[in-house]
């Protein structure tokens, strides 16, 4: 197939799946508002095209023809995250088109200015016009439902995968581990969203219970400093180990050397976080909000526990880092529950059975039209006219 790719490319999300479909052997063209070229795929950068011979319109005019054309050079059009890409019901018609919403595209974060109205009305536009919807969880397809007046029925529900060849418990068998120290890692990173304050907080309270703990936190983020900041007053700085942004192929190296992950977030679509970790049998203290409670199966994968409540975190770690049995076999379990669920080949798999059955039915459609306009051949006469 040939797939078009539209979303931020330097994502790891797109980069994983475009490399997956480029190895299925599949013909992928990324356009992307960001300039980050992924190895195996050509690439584009997004932009309406300047006033010229081909394109001999006025701006909007020419946007729209411009996604006209994209939409009759591929078999499926395939959109990751809830933009304004000059998508209309007409362009659309043009070819097929699946589109992912998110997280944060249709459940607006904290302390971010909210989107405008007019691109609220090109999300619900863009989600309306699809054939068909992808959502990462249940509990976020219904949220985008709602939010875009459509059908469920129209969305797939599709998680986020994880290469579990990668993401494994063997990794804790050869990782450096300091001695008898338990850790307890953080990788959500530091944006309100996943409230990394309150895991600080959760620190310094399992640091009352477990003086030997030591935390690792992971990524950026507008919060960092201030974190840190937090850390050095309550004084736990030198519980602290903080690790700069990683390629997400690294993340399992460092994970390698922790007992549990906590997931302190105030709203989650779904959590690969959690998957990734259930991957490498760690157990996860979470918060018990959206898709979090479909990633993490509480009380035999990890524990849920009320969000924005630092004291529950740090009750749920305590429980676990002083239960070494219960470790192990939550970590069992929720391996077994992500090579049943999650494996990212299977997510692979999914993403092109989506991509196929909607091509054939847009095919179908077709030909069923095409039949219709030949035995009226003044329908034909009216629709030419109507589109002039």
């Amino acid at each position: 197939m040939k797939i078009a790719i539209l979303g931020s490319s330097d994502t790891v999300h797109i980069q994983r799946l475009v490399q997956a479909f480029v190895q299925r052997g599949h013909d992928v063209h990324v356009l992307s508002m960001k300039p980050f070229p992924i190895p195996g795929a050509t690439f584009e950068r997004f932009k309406v095209p300047p006033f010229g011979w081909r394109y001999p319109y006025r701006w909007r005019r020419r946007w729209t023809a411009y996604m006209r054309d994209l939409f009759r050079r591929f078999d499926v059009i395939s959109v990751h995250f809830l933009s304004d890409w000059g998508i209309t019901e007409s362009v659309a018609a043009e070819g097929c088109l699946v589109v992912k919403a998110y997280g944060s595209d249709v459940d607006h974060p904290p302390d971010t200015p909210p989107p405008g109205v007019e691109l609220i009305e090109a999300r619900r536009s863009l989600l309306q016009c699809a054939d068909r919807v992808v959502a990462p969880s249940r509990w976020f397809r219904e949220k985008v439902a709602a939010y875009g007046a459509i059908d469920p029925a129209k969305i797939d529900v599709l998680p986020f995968g994880v290469d579990t060849e990668r993401f494994t418990p063997a990794c804790r068998l050869t990782g450096w581990k300091a001695g008898p120290t338990r850790v307890v890692g953080f990788c959500k990173g530091f944006e309100p969203v996943y409230a990394p304050l309150s895991f600080i907080e959760a620190a310094s309270r399992v640091l009352v219970a477990c003086p030997d703990v030591r935390f690792e936190l992971v990524g950026e983020g507008s919060l960092r400093q201030t974190c840190r900041e937090r850390a050095e007053s309550l004084g736990i700085g030198h519980a602290m180990r903080w690790i700069d942004f990683l390629p997400h192929e690294d993340l399992p190296g460092i994970m390698s050397s922790w007992d549990v992950v906590a997931i302190t977030s105030v709203k989650e679509s779904f959590c690969v976080t959690a998957i990734e970790a259930a991957a490498m049998e760690l157990p996860v203290v979470a918060t018990d909000v959206g898709g979090l409670r479909e990633s993490v199966e509480h009380g035999r994968t990890g524990l849920l526990v009320e969000p924005g409540k630092p004291h529950l975190i740090a009750d749920g770690l305590v429980t676990l880092l002083n239960d070494s049995a219960r470790r192990r076999e939550m970590g069992a379990c929720a391996r077994r529950r992500v090579a049943e669920r999650y494996q990212w080949q299977h997510c692979v798999d999914r993403w092109i059975d989506i991509f196929k059955t909607v091509r054939a039915q847009r095919n179908s459609m077709r030909r069923r039209e095409s039949r219709i306009t030949a035995g009226n051949p003044i329908g034909t006469l009216l629709n030419v006219s109507g589109d002039r």
